[in-house]
């Protein structure tokens, strides 16, 4: 049985308001039954993970029990007057109305945002931990960042703009919602009732692809581009949503309504249909990081057809495409969820004048498709359906690969890795790894700007999405001998494999790598895990080039990790504290 917590007093003001204090079996009387649309229980507030940890000193959950109002709502989990406490989460039985922004604490880790009634703000940015929004959200912005965080919003959305960057957002339903945009891959959900094939309608969670690029919608000082050349909000956006003022650009109605769609897509259609590459192969084709762009005309019933269309796998199964034509003039635009067999489970048609934010995804991706297909040639592969373009490829040759490991020889491991990477691609094996190229090593120098620490490391691979990387430890001249680390992005350098071979056999676990100041480790979360479109093909391959099996458990990953610590950990350490490099007390 759980020990009860006492709470310190009985009521704390926070951002003007006064709440009652309320300790974790009153919150989990409240919350505990949440759920999300698959009716799974959203909160458990007794885990003892990263999001309620019982660790902290005076662990408390604050509560409004009426409607609130409020300027500005910034968390934190404590407050000048009271730093000694830790806030797991604000929960509001009412209504929240704030007349600026709410905001999480940071991207890591944040107390959690739990409004039972109606939010209504205009400007909301939300990031670590899981928030709950039951009785709608109305806003003019709603942007969440990084993986750490997640959403849930019950009732009806009105908002010009939902902005995610690697943040998972689930909807209920749009009541008026103007534009959607994942920074990377679809990080937004929406429940649709679909026709089941029994004719009965059920509910089901669908990905929605971005409807816009930013700058069809936001103000162009407050657009930036990432290392993918995607466009991402930068961060002076933050300085704006404080004022509780907009950073959306209404003068580009006619940008994010499509009002001219019909005739640039004609005119898509009249470029790609002139190109020397469709006149010699029939159609345009290009495979980039588990996506396919595809332009194709073909014949139907007697009438021509030409055909643009952007289909994701990676475990989204979503083709988008717009048809048109010749002999009727018309235009079909069509999203499409498909099944294992690549055959359409359901879908939404009609043609370009229909209202839905549905039909936006696919004008998006016809254009988006457009400027891939029509991009400057880099090199082609005549043997694969595959072409590398300007700004589009993440290809580099062998030579140029080896270039940042200067005297050393590339280990034939990693030579093999290399192979595999070229002939399927980056993050289609496995989720987030991909090798790199490091050579000023700008990264390890904010480790230590001493040059024998800094040469004492080749970085080779990207190790998860926000930015940690792997790296050899130079232990012995024969790179085989050494084993690897990874540098975490946010804190923390560890040891993770005894060689090549053993990361690549983490690798099959499909899982990034998780990197906090105290370990590192792999966690494959089964509600949320997606297979990489290539995983298969890679396990196959590691079973036949180095008779590794695949790692099938998190438990058979850490293994892996623990026995790579239990050779290099102290040795490592003593290394890290002889450069004033703080480990974990853990490790001391």
């Amino acid at each position: 049985m759980i020990k009860e917590e006492k709470v310190p007093f009985e009521t704390m003001v926070f951002s003007g308001i006064t709440f009652k204090v309320i300790n974790r079996h009153e919150a989990h009387n409240i919350i505990g039954d949440l759920t999300d649309f698959n009716n799974q229980k959203i909160y458990n507030v007794f885990e003892d993970t990263w999001r309620f940890p019982d660790y902290e000193e005076n662990p408390i959950f604050l509560l409004a029990e009426n409607d609130v109002e409020m300027d500005l709502f910034e968390m934190d989990f404590s407050t000048e007057e009271h730093p000694d406490i830790f806030i797991l989460g604000f929960i509001f039985k009412g209504n929240l109305t704030v007349s600026k922004l709410i905001s999480s604490y940071d991207t890591d880790n944040s107390p959690a945002l739990i409004v039972l009634g109606k939010t209504t703000t205009v400007n909301i940015n939300l990031f670590g931990s899981v928030h709950y929004l039951g009785g709608g959200l109305q806003c003019d912005t709603l942007a969440g960042e990084y993986n750490h965080g997640e959403l849930f919003v019950k009732g009806d959305l009105t908002a010009w703009l939902i902005y995610s960057d690697d943040m998972l957002f689930h909807f209920e339903r749009f009541t008026d919602v103007q534009a959607i945009i994942s920074a990377n891959r679809p990080d937004v959900l929406i429940c649709s009732n679909v026709q089941d094939t029994d004719g009965s309608i059920i509910t089901v969670e669908n990905y929605l692809p971005s409807t816009h690029k930013l700058s069809d919608i936001v103000e162009d000082s407050f657009i930036e581009n990432s290392d993918y050349n995607e466009e991402i909000l930068g961060n002076n956006y933050l300085d704006v949503f404080k004022e509780g003022l907009s950073i959306l650009d209404y003068d580009k109605k006619e940008k994010y309504m499509y009002a001219d769609f019909r005739n640039q897509f004609i005119n898509m259609v009249e470029v790609l249909s002139e190109t020397e590459e469709l006149k010699e192969n029939g159609k345009i084709v290009r495979h980039i990081s588990g996506t396919t762009y595809l332009f194709i005309p073909f014949d139907y019933e007697g009438k021509k057809y030409s055909q643009i269309s952007e289909e994701i796998s990676n475990g989204f199964n979503i083709r988008m495409r717009a048809l048109w034509c010749h002999e009727d003039q018309e235009i079909m635009i069509i999203l499409e969820y498909l099944d294992e067999n690549g055959d359409p489970k359901y879908q939404w048609m009609n043609d370009e004048n229909a209202p839905g934010i549905e039909f936006f995804c696919v004008k998006n991706a016809v254009m988006k498709t457009f400027e891939i297909l029509t991009a400057e040639v880099v090199e082609e592969d005549d043997e694969e359906d595959e072409t590398e373009y300007a700004d589009y490829s993440n290809r580099f040759s062998l030579e140029e690969y080896a270039s940042q490991f200067g005297n050393y020889k590339l280990p034939e491991d990693l030579v093999k890795l290399y192979e595999f990477e070229q002939e399927y691609g980056v993050e289609t094996y496995s989720e987030c790894f991909g090798l790199t190229i490091t050579d000023d090593k700008t990264g390890i120098k904010t480790w230590s700007e001493e040059k024998e620490f800094y040469n004492s490391f080749i970085e080779f691979a990207g190790a998860n999405g926000s930015g940690s990387s792997y790296a050899y430890w130079i232990i012995d001249n024969d790179l085989n001998n050494c084993p690897i680390v990874v540098f975490g992005d946010e804190g923390g350098v560890h040891v993770v494999a005894e060689n090549t071979q053993k990361l690549i056999q983490l690798l099959t676990l499909d899982t990034e790598i998780s990197v906090d100041f105290d370990k590192a480790y792999f966690y494959q979360d089964e509600e949320y895990y997606e297979e990489s479109e290539n995983r298969e093909e890679f396990r196959e391959w590691v079973k036949e080039e180095f008779n590794l099996n695949a790692v099938e458990t998190n438990e058979e990953a850490d293994e892996i990790v623990e026995e790579a610590q239990r050779k290099y950990k102290e040795k490592f350490n003593d290394f890290l504290v002889k450069f004033g490099i703080e480990i974990s007390e853990e490790d001391e």
